[in-house]
Protein backbone atom coordinates (compact mmCIF):
# COMPACT_ATOMS: atom_id res chain seq x y z
CA UNK A 1 0.00 0.00 0.00
CA UNK A 2 2.69 2.52 0.98
CA UNK A 3 6.33 2.17 -1.03
CA UNK A 4 8.73 5.13 -1.50
CA UNK A 5 10.01 7.18 -4.71
CA UNK A 6 12.66 7.24 -5.91
CA UNK A 7 14.65 10.60 -4.55
CA UNK A 8 16.70 13.95 -4.39
CA UNK A 9 19.13 16.20 -5.48
CA UNK A 10 20.00 17.64 -8.75
CA UNK A 11 18.03 20.64 -9.25
CA UNK A 12 14.82 19.57 -8.15
CA UNK A 13 14.49 22.02 -4.98
CA UNK A 14 15.91 25.30 -7.39
CA UNK A 15 13.24 24.36 -9.54
CA UNK A 16 10.64 24.40 -7.29
CA UNK A 17 11.35 26.94 -5.27
CA UNK A 18 11.12 29.08 -9.06
CA UNK A 19 7.77 27.49 -9.01
CA UNK A 20 6.66 28.31 -5.57
CA UNK A 21 7.23 32.34 -6.46
CA UNK A 22 5.61 32.30 -9.63
CA UNK A 23 2.70 30.86 -7.65
CA UNK A 24 2.55 33.45 -5.05
CA UNK A 25 -0.15 36.07 -5.53
CA UNK A 26 -1.48 39.15 -4.15
CA UNK A 27 -4.79 37.75 -3.48
CA UNK A 28 -3.20 35.33 -1.58
CA UNK A 29 -0.67 36.79 0.40
CA UNK A 30 -3.65 39.56 1.49
CA UNK A 31 -5.48 35.86 2.83
CA UNK A 32 -2.21 35.42 4.77
CA UNK A 33 -1.64 38.92 5.98
CA UNK A 34 -5.42 39.00 7.50
CA UNK A 35 -6.39 36.02 9.05
CA UNK A 36 -4.94 33.91 11.74
CA UNK A 37 -6.40 31.60 13.66
CA UNK A 38 -9.62 32.18 15.61
CA UNK A 39 -9.93 35.77 13.90
CA UNK A 40 -13.26 36.08 11.43
CA UNK A 41 -14.12 35.32 8.33
CA UNK A 42 -17.23 38.20 7.00
CA UNK A 43 -19.06 36.60 5.26
CA UNK A 44 -18.54 33.46 6.91
CA UNK A 45 -17.45 30.24 4.53
CA UNK A 46 -19.48 27.35 5.88
CA UNK A 47 -19.25 24.48 3.28
CA UNK A 48 -20.41 20.98 4.33
CA UNK A 49 -18.10 18.57 6.78
CA UNK A 50 -17.00 15.31 5.80
CA UNK A 51 -14.99 13.81 2.98
CA UNK A 52 -15.29 14.90 -0.44
CA UNK A 53 -12.91 14.48 -3.52
CA UNK A 54 -12.19 17.79 -5.23
CA UNK A 55 -10.91 18.82 -8.73
CA UNK A 56 -8.57 21.37 -9.67
CA UNK A 57 -6.59 21.97 -13.01
CA UNK A 58 -2.75 22.43 -12.15
CA UNK A 59 -0.55 23.07 -15.29
CA UNK A 60 -2.96 22.14 -17.73
CA UNK A 61 -3.70 18.98 -16.36
CA UNK A 62 -7.24 17.60 -14.55
CA UNK A 63 -5.64 16.63 -11.04
CA UNK A 64 -7.50 15.81 -7.55
CA UNK A 65 -7.59 16.05 -3.69
CA UNK A 66 -9.02 14.36 -1.20
CA UNK A 67 -10.55 16.59 1.44
CA UNK A 68 -12.16 16.62 4.83
CA UNK A 69 -13.44 19.27 6.71
CA UNK A 70 -14.02 18.39 10.34
CA UNK A 71 -18.00 19.20 11.79
CA UNK A 72 -15.89 21.35 13.86
CA UNK A 73 -15.30 23.97 11.35
CA UNK A 74 -18.02 26.49 11.06
CA UNK A 75 -16.61 28.90 8.29
CA UNK A 76 -16.58 31.75 10.43
CA UNK A 77 -12.83 31.46 12.04
CA UNK A 78 -9.77 31.45 10.43
CA UNK A 79 -8.78 27.38 10.95
CA UNK A 80 -5.56 25.28 10.14
CA UNK A 81 -4.81 23.36 7.11
CA UNK A 82 -2.62 19.61 7.54
CA UNK A 83 -1.74 18.43 4.18
CA UNK A 84 -1.25 15.14 4.36
CA UNK A 85 0.85 13.14 0.86
CA UNK A 86 0.40 9.60 0.50
CA UNK A 87 3.50 6.47 -0.93
CA UNK A 88 4.44 6.07 -3.66
CA UNK A 89 1.13 3.15 -5.07
CA UNK A 90 -1.41 4.25 -2.26
CA UNK A 91 -3.58 7.21 -2.75
CA UNK A 92 -5.14 9.92 -0.96
CA UNK A 93 -7.81 8.49 0.33
CA UNK A 94 -5.72 5.14 2.13
CA UNK A 95 -3.28 8.05 3.57
CA UNK A 96 -6.75 10.02 5.22
CA UNK A 97 -7.20 6.67 6.94
CA UNK A 98 -3.65 5.36 7.09
CA UNK A 99 -1.96 8.65 9.00
CA UNK A 100 -4.91 9.48 10.46
CA UNK A 101 -5.35 13.28 11.50
CA UNK A 102 -9.28 13.43 11.55
CA UNK A 103 -9.82 12.78 15.11
CA UNK A 104 -8.05 15.67 16.00
CA UNK A 105 -9.11 17.58 13.23
CA UNK A 106 -12.83 17.07 14.69
CA UNK A 107 -11.34 17.90 18.08
CA UNK A 108 -9.18 21.32 17.33
CA UNK A 109 -11.35 22.38 13.76
CA UNK A 110 -8.72 22.03 11.06
CA UNK A 111 -8.59 21.08 7.41
CA UNK A 112 -6.93 18.09 6.32
CA UNK A 113 -5.99 17.78 2.24
CA UNK A 114 -4.78 14.50 1.20
CA UNK A 115 -3.53 15.47 -2.79
CA UNK A 116 -3.63 12.64 -5.29
CA UNK A 117 -0.51 11.76 -7.38
CA UNK A 118 0.52 11.70 -10.88
CA UNK A 119 0.05 8.28 -12.38
CA UNK A 120 -2.06 4.98 -12.11
CA UNK A 121 -2.19 2.43 -9.91
CA UNK A 122 0.70 1.18 -8.27
CA UNK A 123 2.80 3.94 -10.26
CA UNK A 124 0.84 6.31 -9.00
CA UNK A 125 3.48 8.81 -7.04
CA UNK A 126 4.46 12.66 -6.71
CA UNK A 127 7.53 13.62 -9.14
CA UNK A 128 9.86 14.59 -6.11
CA UNK A 129 12.79 14.79 -8.89
CA UNK A 130 10.28 16.85 -11.95
CA UNK A 131 11.57 15.19 -14.97
CA UNK A 132 10.86 17.01 -18.61
CA UNK A 133 7.20 16.79 -19.38
CA UNK A 134 6.01 15.41 -15.69
CA UNK A 135 3.59 17.44 -14.07
CA UNK A 136 4.92 20.11 -11.36
CA UNK A 137 3.58 18.79 -8.50
CA UNK A 138 5.22 21.62 -6.18
CA UNK A 139 2.48 24.31 -8.29
CA UNK A 140 -0.12 21.86 -8.16
CA UNK A 141 0.40 21.81 -4.04
CA UNK A 142 0.18 25.51 -4.03
CA UNK A 143 -2.68 25.66 -6.46
CA UNK A 144 -5.09 23.48 -3.77
CA UNK A 145 -3.77 25.71 -1.06
CA UNK A 146 -4.80 28.93 -3.49
CA UNK A 147 -7.92 27.79 -3.62
CA UNK A 148 -8.70 27.02 -0.03
CA UNK A 149 -7.51 30.44 1.05
CA UNK A 150 -9.85 31.39 -1.34
CA UNK A 151 -13.47 29.18 -0.32
CA UNK A 152 -12.65 28.36 2.94
CA UNK A 153 -11.82 30.24 5.98
CA UNK A 154 -7.74 29.58 6.55
CA UNK A 155 -5.53 31.02 8.79
CA UNK A 156 -2.13 31.37 5.84
CA UNK A 157 0.36 31.43 8.77
CA UNK A 158 -0.42 27.59 9.95
CA UNK A 159 -0.52 25.05 6.89
CA UNK A 160 1.16 22.50 7.71
CA UNK A 161 3.00 19.29 5.06
CA UNK A 162 2.97 15.81 6.44
CA UNK A 163 3.57 12.72 4.01
CA UNK A 164 4.09 8.84 4.60
CA UNK A 165 7.48 7.32 2.30
CA UNK A 166 7.26 9.50 -1.14
CA UNK A 167 4.89 11.82 0.61
CA UNK A 168 7.57 12.14 2.92
CA UNK A 169 9.55 12.91 0.12
CA UNK A 170 7.36 15.45 -1.00
CA UNK A 171 7.32 17.16 2.35
CA UNK A 172 10.80 17.31 2.52
CA UNK A 173 10.42 19.15 -1.36
CA UNK A 174 8.05 21.28 0.10
CA UNK A 175 10.29 22.24 2.84
CA UNK A 176 12.83 23.65 0.65
CA UNK A 177 10.78 25.14 -1.93
CA UNK A 178 7.72 26.00 -0.20
CA UNK A 179 8.93 27.53 2.96
CA UNK A 180 7.36 30.61 2.64
CA UNK A 181 3.82 29.30 2.37
CA UNK A 182 3.88 26.11 4.49
CA UNK A 183 4.78 26.17 8.67
CA UNK A 184 6.10 23.33 9.45
CA UNK A 185 6.81 20.05 8.09
CA UNK A 186 6.71 16.48 8.91
CA UNK A 187 7.99 13.73 7.08
CA UNK A 188 7.70 9.91 7.97
CA UNK A 189 9.60 7.39 6.57
CA UNK A 190 11.82 9.24 4.07
CA UNK A 191 13.42 12.40 4.90
CA UNK A 192 15.97 14.33 2.43
CA UNK A 193 18.42 17.39 2.60
CA UNK A 194 19.84 18.54 -0.62
CA UNK A 195 21.86 21.42 -0.87
CA UNK A 196 19.74 23.10 -3.50
CA UNK A 197 17.35 24.11 -0.26
CA UNK A 198 19.67 26.10 1.49
CA UNK A 199 18.05 29.48 0.39
CA UNK A 200 14.90 28.00 2.56
CA UNK A 201 13.99 29.99 5.84
CA UNK A 202 15.25 27.92 9.26
CA UNK A 203 12.31 25.27 9.46
CA UNK A 204 10.75 23.30 11.89
CA UNK A 205 10.86 19.55 10.88
CA UNK A 206 10.00 16.11 12.66
CA UNK A 207 10.47 13.60 10.48
CA UNK A 208 9.99 9.52 11.83
CA UNK A 209 12.28 6.27 10.57
CA UNK A 210 12.58 2.65 10.90
CA UNK A 211 15.86 1.08 11.91
CA UNK A 212 14.77 -1.68 10.11
CA UNK A 213 12.89 -0.05 7.38
CA UNK A 214 12.90 -2.66 4.74
CA UNK A 215 11.94 -0.56 2.08
CA UNK A 216 14.08 2.94 2.41
CA UNK A 217 17.63 1.73 4.52
CA UNK A 218 17.50 3.96 7.44
CA UNK A 219 21.07 4.67 7.23
CA UNK A 220 21.29 5.63 3.03
CA UNK A 221 21.43 2.90 0.31
CA UNK A 222 19.75 1.53 -2.48
CA UNK A 223 15.81 1.68 -2.66
CA UNK A 224 14.21 -2.05 -2.09
CA UNK A 225 11.63 -1.14 -4.86
CA UNK A 226 10.31 1.64 -7.63
CA UNK A 227 13.44 2.17 -9.71
CA UNK A 228 15.91 1.48 -7.17
CA UNK A 229 17.24 4.46 -6.32
CA UNK A 230 19.98 5.62 -3.92
CA UNK A 231 18.75 7.22 -0.81
CA UNK A 232 20.68 9.35 1.55
CA UNK A 233 21.09 8.05 5.22
CA UNK A 234 18.26 9.43 7.65
CA UNK A 235 20.40 10.82 10.38
CA UNK A 236 22.60 12.38 8.02
CA UNK A 237 19.51 14.51 6.31
CA UNK A 238 18.24 15.32 9.42
CA UNK A 239 21.72 16.56 10.49
CA UNK A 240 21.74 18.35 7.29
CA UNK A 241 18.66 20.48 8.44
CA UNK A 242 19.72 21.01 11.78
CA UNK A 243 22.95 23.02 10.51
CA UNK A 244 20.40 24.46 7.89
CA UNK A 245 18.78 26.21 11.04
CA UNK A 246 22.19 26.70 12.67
CA UNK A 247 21.32 24.24 15.78
CA UNK A 248 24.21 23.35 17.71
CA UNK A 249 25.94 20.64 16.55
CA UNK A 250 25.24 17.75 18.85
CA UNK A 251 21.80 16.62 19.39
CA UNK A 252 20.24 15.71 22.39
CA UNK A 253 18.65 12.06 22.99
CA UNK A 254 16.23 11.18 24.57
CA UNK A 255 14.32 7.87 25.30
CA UNK A 256 10.72 8.01 24.63
CA UNK A 257 10.12 4.38 25.36
CA UNK A 258 11.96 1.02 24.43
CA UNK A 259 11.21 1.17 20.45
CA UNK A 260 11.34 5.19 20.20
CA UNK A 261 13.78 7.62 20.45
CA UNK A 262 13.94 11.47 20.03
CA UNK A 263 17.00 13.17 18.49
CA UNK A 264 16.45 16.81 19.19
CA UNK A 265 19.23 19.68 17.90
CA UNK A 266 19.11 22.44 20.31
CA UNK A 267 20.30 26.27 19.82
CA UNK A 268 18.53 26.52 16.51
CA UNK A 269 17.92 29.89 14.93
CA UNK A 270 14.38 32.12 15.49
CA UNK A 271 11.46 29.65 13.90
CA UNK A 272 13.78 26.54 13.77
CA UNK A 273 13.23 23.48 15.35
CA UNK A 274 15.03 20.00 14.32
CA UNK A 275 13.40 16.64 15.88
CA UNK A 276 13.80 12.91 14.48
CA UNK A 277 11.70 10.46 16.33
CA UNK A 278 13.81 6.72 15.34
CA UNK A 279 11.80 4.25 15.71
CA UNK A 280 14.08 0.97 16.61
CA UNK A 281 12.76 -2.11 15.15
CA UNK A 282 10.16 -0.19 12.89
CA UNK A 283 9.61 -0.77 9.31
CA UNK A 284 8.42 1.20 6.66
CA UNK A 285 5.17 2.35 8.43
CA UNK A 286 3.31 5.18 9.93
CA UNK A 287 4.17 5.34 13.64
CA UNK A 288 0.77 4.52 16.10
CA UNK A 289 -1.27 3.61 12.30
CA UNK A 290 -4.01 1.39 13.50
CA UNK A 291 -3.69 -0.64 9.77
CA UNK A 292 -1.41 -3.44 9.91
CA UNK A 293 1.41 -3.66 6.65
CA UNK A 294 3.37 -6.37 7.99
CA UNK A 295 5.15 -6.98 4.81
CA UNK A 296 6.78 -3.35 5.55
CA UNK A 297 8.03 -4.37 8.78
CA UNK A 298 6.89 -3.29 12.51
CA UNK A 299 4.65 -0.42 13.36
CA UNK A 300 5.03 1.08 16.75
CA UNK A 301 2.61 1.32 18.80
CA UNK A 302 4.91 3.43 21.58
CA UNK A 303 4.31 6.36 19.85
CA UNK A 304 1.67 8.04 17.19
CA UNK A 305 2.88 10.16 14.46
CA UNK A 306 0.01 11.80 14.05
CA UNK A 307 -0.95 13.05 17.24
CA UNK A 308 2.76 13.89 17.30
CA UNK A 309 2.99 16.29 13.97
CA UNK A 310 0.09 17.88 14.99
CA UNK A 311 1.10 18.74 18.72
CA UNK A 312 4.31 19.84 16.63
CA UNK A 313 2.67 22.17 14.03
CA UNK A 314 -0.06 23.53 17.02
CA UNK A 315 3.38 24.94 18.31
CA UNK A 316 4.91 26.20 14.97
CA UNK A 317 2.96 28.74 13.00
CA UNK A 318 4.68 30.71 10.11
CA UNK A 319 6.73 33.26 11.21
CA UNK A 320 5.87 37.10 11.14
Amino acid sequence: MVAVVALVAGNSCSTAKNAATQRSTSTTTTARTARTTGSPCTPAKPPPAGQSTVHITSGGIDRDYVLYVPRSYTGATAVPVVFNFHGFGSNANQQMLYGDFRPLAERDAFLIVAPTGEGEGVARRFNVVRLPGQPDDVAFTLAILDSLEKDFCVDARRVYSAGMSDGGAMTSLLACAASDRFAAFGPVAVVFYAPQCDAARSIPIAAFMGTADPIVPFNGGHVNCCGGATVPAAPASMAGWASHDGCAAQPQEQPLGSEVTLRQWTGCKPSGDVRFYIIDGGGHTWPGAAIATGFLGKTTKQISASETLWAFFQAHPLPG
